[in-house]
């Protein structure tokens, strides 16, 4: 079948200026070719109407957590039922998203292909089961990680199609958002029956441990502080809170640590991207990796953990060594962490920044096409380089995660966005392969249901 989106602007990954009213011709899930305004006829084509919209290549998201069946996150936690997994991946793909890496960590090959067959969105994951990750996962938690997890190690992940290691690290085994959000108000709650948010449990985290993780860190008084702001004074002392927090945090962080350089090595030798956990905590062991001779990639590397000077110049140092520089959105402006814009904007600003992602931000993330809406009305980005940084500059740092994808031109795979100027979250439709899977806004299969 011959489709044709007419009539849209045309951003098409590959970084080049917009092309105005163009029509883009898909024959069954290829792009054949991109017609200039006045030049088509297509009389028999299922016609896909996109004058006055935004064109885009399907978004292709490396940094993704919950989007597979299996344990959640690099420290093998329980599984999300598989209606929240489905869940995530429909809000993905209503954001744009057409690619997903999940990187969880320990998922099986078979549950990544059942992931992929249960969702119009590609899904394939990446590893983590490296000795010292497994360790570091363990010992933080594991309890979602069955023998068959244990056993999934990475180098066999790789042989059965894992495109990926990662997340390598990760704020639940190197002291991060994990621990803030899941980890130590869990701990709070079963000593106290206290709810503690996760803005006050990182303001704890920070003042027991400091940004970087060190006990030589602490802060008394600012522990009574965090203490009162939570609500907690008088529920827990001071030694209480050092003792929740260097409980949850230090017992597997120099493992986790361990398992940078570990998956360094064996990416190196499988000659695979590894994806590593890029914050204030980890910033030493991940510049002592830049430079070696493997594909790094240092995901999120505005963690909210990174002042934006620190994060700025960091980055210069990752850049020049090769190492490819993520940004994550998180819930950088639906969230209550207002330096969030700032850390994400310097590193646009500074020209740094060669992916975009999501991460998972407690299941809070924005899209990724709001923070390029956000990013290029700031002026900090062009609107042909954000775009190309969350399509093309991914498939090209991850080769085997979306071939023939992240670009609008003859031969690709049909994975199309039309999205509003206006507002380019406001995603109007998605193609997968040239079948739209998103019609006005909404999920295709809703609709069939609805008909039903």
């Amino acid at each position: 079948m011959t489709t044709v989106v007419r009539g849209g602007d045309l951003v098409d990954g590959r970084g080049t200026e917009p092309r105005r009213g163009v029509d883009v011709v898909i024959e069954g899930d290829t792009v054949r070719e991109v017609v200039e305004p006045g030049h088509g006829e297509y009389p028999s084509a299922r016609v896909v109407e996109a004058a006055g919209m935004l064109v885009l290549p399907g978004l292709i998201n490396h940094h993704s957590h919950g989007t597979a069946f299996g344990p959640l996150f690099p420290s093998g936690h329980e599984p999300l039922p598989f209606a929240q997994v489905k869940a995530n991946l429909d809000r993905h793909l209503l954001e744009g998203t057409t690619t997903l890496l999940c990187v969880d960590g320990f998922i099986t090959a078979e549950a990544a292909a059942r992931t992929d067959e249960a969702h119009p969105v590609n899904v394939k994951a990446a590893s983590c089961n490296t000795p010292a990750c497994l360790e570091a996962a363990t010992i933080t938690d594991g309890g979602g990680l069955a023998d068959e997890h244990r056993a999934f190690t990475a180098r066999r992940a790789v042989a059965e199609g894992a495109v990926a290691l990662g997340e390598i690290g990760s704020g639940h085994t190197l002291g991060g958002g994990g621990a803030s959000y899941l980890y130590i108000p869990r701990e709070i709650a079963r000593r106290t029956g206290v709810t503690v948010p996760a803005v006050r449990a990182n303001d704890l985290k920070v003042a027991v441990l400091g940004r970087h993780i060190s006990t030589a860190a602490f802060d008394r008084d600012a522990v009574e502080e965090a203490l009162a702001a939570a609500g907690l004074t008088g529920k827990l002392s001071v030694e209480d809170a050092r003792e929740i927090v260097s409980g949850v945090v230090l017992p597997g962080f120099d493992i986790a640590l361990r398992g940078l350089a570990e998956a360094a090595d064996l990416g190196r030798e499988l000659d695979v991207p590894v994806l590593v956990h890029n914050a204030a905590a980890s910033m030493s062991q991940v510049a002592r990796l830049a430079g070696r001779d493997v594909r790094l990639v240092a995901g999120h590397s505005n963690h909210p953990s990174f002042t934006p000077r620190e994060a700025v110049e960091h980055a210069e140092r990752l850049k020049e060594r090769g190492v490819v520089v993520d940004v994550s959105v998180l819930d950088t402006f639906g969230g209550v962490r207002p330096h969030l814009k700032d850390l994400l904007f310097a590193l646009f600003e500074a020209g740094l920044v060669d992916t975009i992602s999501t991460d998972y931000a407690a299941g809070h993330h924005d899209p990724v096409l709001l923070a390029v809406d956000r990013a290029t009305r700031a002026g900090v980005v062009g609107l042909p380089a954000a775009v190309a940084m969350a399509t093309s500059a991914v498939a090209d740092a991850f080769p085997g995660l979306a071939p023939r994808r992240g670009r609008i031109e003859p031969g690709a795979v049909a994975d199309l966005v039309v999205t509003s100027p206006a507002a380019l979250e406001n995603v109007r439709t998605v193609m997968i392969g040239g079948e739209v899977v998103v019609r006005e806004g909404r999920l295709v299969a809703d609709e069939a249901s609805h008909d039903r």
